[in-house]
């Protein structure tokens, strides 16, 4: 899931964001939640916190007692794949974002087409989480490509070192490696569920913890769900919420 962080002390100008976003978000069919904060608090730390989603930080600097920045630092302290988008009614804020290091996407005045400009830099930092989430790999001299967003889940084959990625269409394709040799290829939004199963969270319908069934929204069903790993997959499930 894309997650849309939007911090802005402003309500008209809070509003004025979300509806940017779900302008920007119109061509797209895949789900993106919006958090809107106009204060520092707990909730926005478990965000950072959590590593899970892919995220898009869009912070006004000038909120009092915590700012933009602060939080744009607490970010990345604990991640530096999520993409950071400043606003501001305050061009000279400029030079402390050069130079705080945050790998900021854009600074964005709220006086100089301001709409159009967010807009397009939401577009561009899906682009960017998008090209991310591709799965590269070699397997008998060919070259394959596969989105994420297709894999349903991969399971390790008997007796030899190699993985069978399940596609969300009904496909299966093979793949060279361990599953610990996968996982480190993909990205949180998979999990292992097994230790011959990793599974797309995005994917999953509902999960069944007395019989360890998990069902995808394709009404496929798997019974890889392992003891040790079901408390896990329930908090990280819960997280998607």
């Amino acid at each position: 899931m894309l997650r849309f962080i939007v911090y802005e002390d402003n309500p008209d100008g809070l509003e004025r964001l979300v509806s940017i976003i779900h302008k920007a978000m119109a061509p797209y069919d895949f789900e993106y939640k919006i958090d809107k904060y106009a204060a520092y608090d707990k909730e926005i730390k478990d965000i950072i916190l959590n590593t899970y989603d892919q995220k898009i930080y869009i912070l006004d600097i000038e909120v009092p007692k915590v700012s933009g920045l602060e939080i744009a630092s607490s970010v990345r302290q604990h991640d530096w794949k999520s993409v950071i988008i400043f606003v501001t009614s305050h061009l000279e804020c400029k030079n402390d974002v050069f130079y705080s290091r945050l790998l900021a996407l854009d600074y964005i005045s709220k006086y100089n087409t301001y709409d159009k400009r967010l807009q397009e830099s939401i577009e561009k930092a899906i682009q960017m989480l998008s090209k991310s989430r591709i799965l590269s790999y070699k397997y008998n001299y060919v070259s394959y490509r596969i989105d994420f967003d297709e894999i349903l889940y991969i399971e390790k084959m008997s007796n030899c070192n190699k993985c069978l990625i399940h596609t969300e269409n009904g496909g299966k394709l093979e793949i060279s490696g361990s599953m610990k040799d996968i996982i480190v290829l993909l990205d949180n939004s998979f999990f292992m569920a097994h230790k011959s199963c990793i599974i797309n969270l995005d994917k999953i319908h509902s999960i069944d913890p007395i019989n360890n069934i998990i069902t995808f929204k394709n009404n496929i069903k798997i019974d890889k769900l392992s003891s040790r790993n079901k408390k896990e997959l329930v908090e990280r499930i819960n997280s998607y919420e």
